[in-house]
């Protein structure tokens, strides 16, 4: 498939990934708290096992290691027939070394055709799975130094993500007045946190107006949500996919606490060797954020607060966006006939989706998202695409070159208030990404 050779405009990759290195636990991590920390949450993909709320769980070495493999050019087909973390594996494909290394990282942006990026963490978003606030506050102020010392090696290009320590509302507050001091424009947060403790409860309130006072952007990150209803059942859904261990992902407790969750423990329940976290969570978590915050007038209660729903694709958002604007009208009564803004405004004024390259429908409907819409490449997970991939798109299409800018650029820096840098101009046609030595 022939692609665009070139472009004249720069490119903003809205969600795009770091994995945390060993690093972060034995370096930015404070020397005294070091060992209890690493039993509260230690993760990372050189480790087969994950230490969480003072308890070691095995760790799918497959899923994990599958967050370091999205070459853009690599045969997703081809990917898929390897399991990730095995020997063939590693000798076919390897980890990016981009990944935790910025001048890779750099290197392939130039490949990829991204100017500008915006970085999310991997592992870090299951913070919110740590029960100990001190623990929480602790890692959150580590991986955000980390970061944050990782997009020194060129901040006009690399821009970091922050994650709060949402066990405690104070501690977030802090550690959010701190990262927006230092520059951070956005900061990570989960569409559900866990064990019935969500966004939109009032306690939450005071944070949501810090964010509004720094202007920092509430990022609404999903992240697989499969965790097995027992562990009986986390077994037999081990065995089915062919392999030992208890088939829990970052628990060994029996929990429900998301909507993510709850349809991927269905889907294991019909097939145990399908997980569906990827296929249906990440859309149910983002759509449930998304109805509940424009259906209920949440958003209007925090005027200033510019929100982004990453990781979750776009397609389905004007359908949502539809229903809920209908069925606000017709359960008026429910709500003693308050009258709410008209969901389809809200989110359009207030908000942003992520979309990713082969998201064909966000192109063809092209006038719906040319003002909310922004590209995300994914890198360097195994779904990942390229910002050459969605010109080729566009162009087949017939998206217009100013929608094509601001999908792919725009809508992102104007989100961000970040300023455009153009160094991309034309496909280098020969590139071998950089791989992390195993």
């Amino acid at each position: 498939m022939a692609m665009s050779a070139h472009k004249d405009f720069p490119v903003f990759d809205c969600d795009s990934h770091v994995v945390e290195p060993p690093s972060v636990w034995d370096e930015y991590v404070p020397s005294k708290s070091r060992a209890w920390i690493k039993t509260q949450f230690c993760f990372h993909t050189d480790s087969d096992l994950l230490y969480i709320n003072g308890r070691v769980v095995p760790a799918a070495r497959e899923r994990s290691n599958a967050a370091e493999v999205g070459w853009a050019r690599w045969d997703k087909k081809e990917v898929g027939k390897l399991t990730p973390g095995t020997a063939a594996w590693q000798e076919k494909f390897g980890r990016l070394l981009g990944c935790r290394d910025p001048h890779a990282r750099l290197s392939d942006m130039d490949a990829l055709g991204t100017d500008q990026v915006m970085l999310f963490p991997t592992w870090f978003v299951r913070l919110a799975l740590v029960r100990s606030a001190e623990a929480a506050a602790v890692l959150a102020r580590a991986y955000n130094d980390w970061v944050l010392d990782y997009c020194a090696a060129d901040r006009r290009r690399l821009f970091p993500c922050a994650v709060l320590p949402l066990q405690s509302v104070d501690a977030s507050v802090t550690e959010l007045k701190r990262v927006a001091a230092l520059g951070f424009k956005a900061a990570a947060v989960r569409p559900c946190f866990w064990n019935g403790r969500y966004p939109t409860l009032p306690e939450f309130d005071p944070l949501w107006r810090e964010f509004e006072s720094t202007g920092v952007v509430l990022a609404m990150h999903t992240f697989p949500s499969r965790e097995a209803l027992t562990p009986d059942w986390g077994q037999r859904m081990a065995q089915a996919r062919g392999h030992s261990g208890q088939g829990l992902l970052f628990t060994d407790e029996a929990v429900v606490y998301s909507p993510g969750q709850f349809v991927s423990n269905i889907t294991a329940a019909m097939d145990p060797a399908i997980d569906a976290s990827e296929t249906l969570g990440f859309l149910m978590e983002a759509m449930t954020w998304v109805t509940v915050v424009v259906q209920t007038g949440w958003l209007e209660r925090f005027p200033r607060l510019k929100a982004a729903v990453l990781e979750s694709n776009a397609s389905w958002l004007p359908l949502v966006l539809s229903r809920s604007s209908n069925f606000s009208n017709l359960f008026a009564f429910q709500r003693d006939n308050r009258l709410i803004r008209d969901p389809v405004d809200v989110f359009h004024e207030r908000c942003f989706i992520g979309f990713e390259s082969d998201e064909t429908m966000v192109y063809r409907l092209w006038d719906v998202f040319q003002d909310i819409a922004i590209w995300s490449s994914d890198y360097p997970h195994h779904d990942a695409e390229d910002a050459w991939e969605s010109l080729h798109h566009m162009g087949e299409l017939g998206v217009p070159a100013e929608a094509q800018q601001k999908l792919l650029g725009e809508n992102a820096r104007r989100l961000y208030g970040i300023e455009p840098v153009l160094t991309v101009k034309e496909r280098i046609e020969k590139y071998e990404p950089a791989i992390l030595p195993w």
